[in-house]
């Protein structure tokens, strides 16, 4: 396979990877297809000398600054472009606000250690928390002292001290 056919074969290459980069989303096929246009751009110069090289190489830009902008005006009227892109504004769009204000007070045990942070669980759900002050160990109880926004403080609980039963004297 001589240069000329390998330019051909970059070139090719680098429009297909580049156009599937828009339906395969992740950015590997667009790299990969940058990475064969500037192997075709190089091809470009071998099998044609400086001058033809120069001018495959301004040709290729060209087409892409075309393709560039035909996509921007063309594709989203139609109904793939439609699908692929939104078509509302978002700027009024809210996530939703779960309120974590009724965790406040409650106690629940801390399922990994808390150095200063980690996960908790309060009545069966397992919540994103910080230690106020000390490390806390992993199955200890806690309470939630604090909730701002969704970071929620907690402390360590103490156990209440456990009363010996009184022996009785034989």
């Amino acid at each position: 396979m001589d240069a000329t056919h390998i330019f051909i074969l970059l070139l090719l290459a680098g429009m297909l990877l580049m156009g599937a980069e828009i339906f395969v989303p992740g950015g590997v096929l667009g790299v990969l297809g940058a990475v064969a246009l500037m192997g075709a751009v190089f091809m470009g110069f071998v099998a044609f000398g400086p001058q033809r090289g120069v001018l495959a190489s301004l040709l290729i830009l060209i087409f892409l600054a075309v393709s560039i902008i035909v996509w921007m005006q063309w594709i989203p009227r139609t109904r793939l472009g439609q699908t692929l892109t939104l078509s509302t504004d978002t700027a009024g769009y809210k996530s939703a606000v779960i309120s974590m204000k009724a965790y406040v007070g409650k106690e629940g045990e801390a399922v990994t250690p808390m150095g200063p942070s980690g996960i908790i669980r309060i009545d069966g759900k397992r919540l994103d928390a910080v230690a106020e002050g000390k490390w806390i160990d992993a199955g200890a109880r806690v309470r939630v002292v604090s909730v701002t926004g969704n970071h929620v403080t907690v402390r360590a609980v103490q156990a209440p001290p456990e009363t010996k039963e009184p022996t009785e004297a034989a």
